[in-house]
């Protein structure tokens, strides 16, 4: 009786073993096929961003004029630098996705563009322009002008500068640049 159930241990030990290669084959093709989609979500992201940039320049035709429109009427001057930085941000969430700290700069960097901007608008003074919030104006000045914050960053500027007027406004500007420099680099 000894023997026999040294067989069922030993039967019982090649299942195991068996199981636990098949659990670390699926779990290795998980993670390939997980490589791999980044890896082509990577690609067909690089080639929008592409494609999107040279929107900004007209060379697109019709279609990139249309999509250019919009990009100006949403972030105004700092739609030429849309592209690049939504490549840039999606590429560093896939390569550091489940982090706390990946997500802290992720949002210091979208504060930082927001913040940029404001910047744009301040500048053009399409916001400052308004007697009243328009965003229909707004979005019109910026997408024709290719200037301003767009109605994103230019209503952010229209809010700020009705309730802390230019100083104020300025202010919180660099207080959150500031900020979001020191979560994006850790450093201060």
């Amino acid at each position: 009786m000894a023997s026999s159930s040294g067989k069922k241990t030993s039967a019982s030990g090649k299942n195991s073993r068996n199981n636990s290669r098949k659990r670390n084959n699926q779990a290795h093709q998980a993670a390939q096929d997980s490589a791999l989609f980044h890896e082509i979500g990577l690609t067909v992201l690089f080639v929008v961003m592409v494609l999107l940039f040279f929107c900004n320049f007209g060379l697109i035709g019709p279609v990139g004029d249309v999509v250019s429109s919009v990009l100006f009427g949403l972030f105004g001057f700092s739609a030429y630098i849309v592209p690049v930085l939504l490549f840039i941000a999606i590429a560093f969430w896939f390569a550091n996705e489940g982090n706390p700290t990946a997500l802290r700069k992720m949002i210091a960097g979208v504060v930082l563009f927001l913040m940029i901007g404001v910047i744009c608008d301040l500048i053009s003074g399409s916001a400052a322009s308004l007697k009243e919030y328009d965003i229909k104006a707004l979005y019109a000045d910026c997408s024709e002008g290719k200037r301003g914050g767009g109605i994103i960053a230019g209503s952010l500027s229209f809010l700020m500068l009705q309730w802390l007027e230019m100083v104020g406004t300025v202010l919180v500007v660099l207080l959150c640049v500031l900020i979001s420099i020191i979560l994006l680099t850790e450093r201060s």
